[in-house]
This record gives C-alpha cells, structure tokens and sequence, in this order.
C-alpha cells in the first residue's frame, strides 16, 4: 500500500501574506502542529509518536516536502520521534517526497468550486464540526501537559479562528468573541439564522472544509491513500457519504493494525524506529499484510479469541516441530558414518532437512513469527 501522510494546513495558504515563506520556526506559525504530518490522539505520554500501525502497512509513505524540510528544522521538540521516523524511513528509501503545495497551486479553481459547493449548505457540518471539536478538545488536554510554556497555541479547536491565523493569541478578545460565536451558532439554531453567529460559523468551516478539501485532491491526484488526524474525520465521513462510502478506504486498514496490536498482542506493537525498520525490512511483513486485509474483507476478527486460537496453533506447531526435527537427527544418522566428513555432513543434513519442514509448517503464521522476532530484537538491544 502506498500512504499519502497529511500535512496540517495545507489548502490554506492563502492565509499567508503573499512574500510570506513558511516559518521555520513553529512560535511563528498559528500552530506547533502547523504542516505537520498526524500523530497518534492517545497514548500520549512525554512526545507524540508515529502512527506505527498504518506505516507498517506502508510499502511507500508519500510526504510533503514542507513537512519534511520543517521536522529537520523548526519542529517542535515533542514531534521529536516523528522526526525520527520519518527521517530514518526516507534514508531506506520508504519515503517519497512531494511538493504538496504545487499540486493544489494547479487546482485553485476546482478547489474554489468544492469549497463553494459545501458553504452552500451549512448545517450539514453542524454534525461533522461538532464530532471534531470534542475529538480534538480530548487530544488537546492531553497534549497541553506536553506543550505548557505554548499553551496559547492550543485552541480548543484544531483549526483556530481566523483572527488567530492572523497571529492574534488565542487569548485575545478577538479570539474568544470568534469562540463564542461559534459555540453559540453550533448548539442553538436560532442564533444560527444571526449573520454574526453564520459568519463565524461560514469562517471557521471554511478552514476545515479548505483543509479536507484539498487533502482529497491530492489523494486523487497522487493516485493514493492517505491518512489525516483523526479528528477530521467525521468531516470525511459527511464528505463520502454522497458516494455510498463510510469513510477513507485507508483507514479501515489502519484501524485493523491497530486492533490487532491493541487487542490480540499488544505485547507486539511496534514501539519505535528501529522495529518498525525491522519489520518493514522483513520479507514476511507480506503476510502481515494480507492478514489485515483479511480482517478489512471481514473474513477475521481480531480480538481476544483470535489471539487465543493463533497461540494455541503456534504451541502446537512448535511441538510438531521439536518432534519432526528428532525424527530426522536419526533420519540423517547414517550420514555421520561417511569417512572424514560424518559428523559435519550429518548436521548440515540435519539443519538443511529441519529448516525446510520448519517452514512448512510455519507458513501459515509467517506474520506472527516476523512480529515476535522483532519484538525479541527490540527487547535485545
């Protein structure tokens, strides 16, 4: 699979002054996340850390490269393991870098055409924009512990307000009218038939919907899946839901590798760079693949019973293979009598013969056995 990562922002630049270059700094942009690639939204402990499950599904991970000439200089400290990540991916030739904001530099006009047709119609977002704000509201209290001495950067939206991409602080009185209004225009529909409670509402759909927008013609564009913070996604599912489709297609892949590692063997969850390089460089991460896909057709599930009946086949094929491995020591023990070469040629005989039946019999948990000696190589070092 190749997966286009997003970059946060991206579809906005019109925010930006005209002679104004990208700010390698992030106490310069509106925000530390600003084209930034996703995150992970939990398990936030003392730095956000790569969604390792979706880049484990990753033959090719696309990336902008605003992203990532910023992750090299300018980050903010706790995208540190992002960085690294990433940097170590694009060094073994997993990443592909691409100029996000040409593309859409060509598409102005259809991207003027979508964000047109959405405003359209406001209160179909209502839903989409509330869903959002509460996802990302629990990320932020999170993350505010990480960031303290920035907090002004964390908005209790995603997107701040206009006045805040104008680097007003998210404390200024701007700033809270523009929250108000639209906390006001999201939960009464009265004060959304008010032209400043549908303005404010009009503005700040208009980042997101600028945003979401032009992640899906660069998915379109670059021939690809992509995978965006999660909090956007209710915007995603409202967006595809005019098409007959749930949500992006990607994302019920990741979602599998994600509960694979959460509910069935959390104990082999990639936990960083070097292990994720490991199982990407193994040959056998094809069928960790296939597995997922399996369980995205419906034809597995994986929970906790799943995770009892692949132990229970394993122990058994480690038994069979421990007994067919003693069978053949005394299979090969003529060997060990040819003159000057008995003894080695009879354990070369032995390892040769034990391997090929060794696999044979591993081959339907080939995913499982990769997964367990990547886990045993970080638990090594």
């Amino acid at each position: 699979m190749k997966l286009m990562l997003t970059s946060f922002g991206v579809g906005q630049e019109e925010l930006r002054e005209p002679d104004e270059e990208i700010r390698f700094n992030y106490e310069d942009r509106p925000s530390p996340f600003w084209r930034m690639p996703p995150v992970r939204l939990r398990d936030v402990n003392n730095r956000f850390m790569p969604e390792y499950a979706a880049l484990l599904l990753c033959e090719k991970v696309v990336l902008d490269e605003t992203s990532f000439a910023l992750l090299q200089e300018g980050r903010h400290r706790v995208y540190a393991e992002v960085a690294k990540a990433l940097t170590a991916l694009h060094a073994e030739g997993f990443v592909e870098l691409v100029d996000f904001n040409r593309i859409l530099s060509d598409k102005q006009a259809l991207l003027q055409r979508m964000l047109e047709h959405d405003l359209a119609a406001l209160d179909q977002w209502i839903s989409p924009l509330e869903q959002s704000l509460r996802l990302w509201h629990r990320f932020a209290e999170h993350a505010a512990k990480l960031i303290s001495q920035e907090r002004r950067y964390l908005d209790r939206n995603h997107i701040p307000p206009l006045v805040m991409m104008g680097r007003s602080p998210a404390g200024s009185g701007a700033a809270i009218i523009a929250n108000l209004l639209l906390s006001d225009a999201l939960e009464f529909s009265r004060k959304r038939r008010r032209s400043e409670h549908r303005d404010a509402l009009r503005d700040r759909l208009r980042l997101y919907l600028s945003y979401v927008n032009a992640n899906l013609v660069l998915s379109n564009e670059l021939e690809v899946g992509f995978h965006d913070w999660t909090d956007f996604a209710p915007f995603y599912r409202q967006k595809f839901l005019s098409v007959g489709k749930e949500e992006v297609e990607t994302e019920k892949h990741i979602s599998a590798a994600q509960a694979l590692f959460k509910v069935s063997f959390p104990e082999f969850a990639i936990a960083d760079t070097p292990g994720l390089l490991r199982a990407l460089q193994d040959k056998r991460v094809a069928d960790l693949r296939q597995l997922v896909d399996d369980a995205v057709k419906g034809e597995v599930a994986f929970d906790e019973e799943f995770a009892r009946h692949v132990l229970g086949d394993v122990l058994r094929i480690e038994k069979r293979v421990a007994r067919y491995r003693h069978i053949v020591s005394y299979l090969t023990l003529p060997v060990n009598f040819l003159p000057w070469v008995g003894g080695l040629a009879q354990k070369v005989a032995e390892e040769a013969i034990g391997m090929v039946l060794e696999r044979q019999l591993k081959r339907q948990y080939r995913w499982f056995y990769m997964l367990s000696d990547v886990a045993e190589g970080a638990t090594g070092e």
